[in-house]
């Protein structure tokens, strides 16, 4: 499968992934794409991973169904050696992309990309992907999510009677970190006495 190939169907799928294009007609694909997605918690969640999980269901519908578009995951991923073991077990069985869905995954795809030069890894939510270090096969994304933090703090800072708003957040990297600083800044803002 041609390296280009690779790259427009990983900048599609996370473009859709995070809505940032509109569906596709529903023709049957040219090639067979099939995509492993590595993800922290459970394809339920109703939040980070359901979101991927979804949108990979709707993209194997608009392809045309799983003969033209295979997907198959991993769920509760927490641990990142588990994560690992399951990055380097789909690049060895020949995935055409694989997608490490958080960050805490950075190390990892790191290691293992160098040695799966044909396979496309996709790295979120994060804007690393090791060129750098040589490395030219990893691909990342990032929700803007500071932008519902910010809007969030706004309206934080103008419910706040006590002048006193406070916020807690799983991990200071990542999309989370991202959500955390956007809502400061709405606190700050709109009202820095707060």
């Amino acid at each position: 499968m041609s390296k280009i190939f690779k790259l427009l169907a990983v900048t599609l799928l996370l473009a859709f992934v995070l809505g940032a294009c509109s569906p596709a007609a529903n023709e049957p694909a040219d090639e067979k794409l099939r995509v492993a997605v590595i993800m922290p918690s459970s394809i339920t969640d109703l939040a980070f991973s359901q979101s991927i999980y979804d949108a990979l269901v709707k993209i194997q519908a608009e392809r045309g169904g799983p003969d033209n578009f295979e997907f198959v995951y991993s769920e509760n991923m927490f641990q990142v050696d588990d994560a690992a073991a399951a990055i380097r077990d789909f690049a060895s069985q020949g995935y055409d992309i694989v997608i490490a869905h958080g960050s805490q995954y950075g190390t990892s795809v790191q290691e293992i990309a160098p040695d799966f030069p044909e396979t496309v890894f996709a790295h979120g939510t994060t804007n690393r992907t090791f060129v750098d270090d040589g490395i030219t096969n990893v691909y990342a994304y990032e929700a803007a999510s500071n932008e519902g933090g910010y809007v969030n703090g706004v309206m934080a800072a103008k419910l706040t009677q006590s002048k006193i708003v406070g916020i807690v957040g799983p991990i200071d990297v990542g999309d989370a970190k991202l959500y955390i600083e956007g809502f400061e800044k709405g606190v700050r803002d709109t009202d820095p006495s707060i």
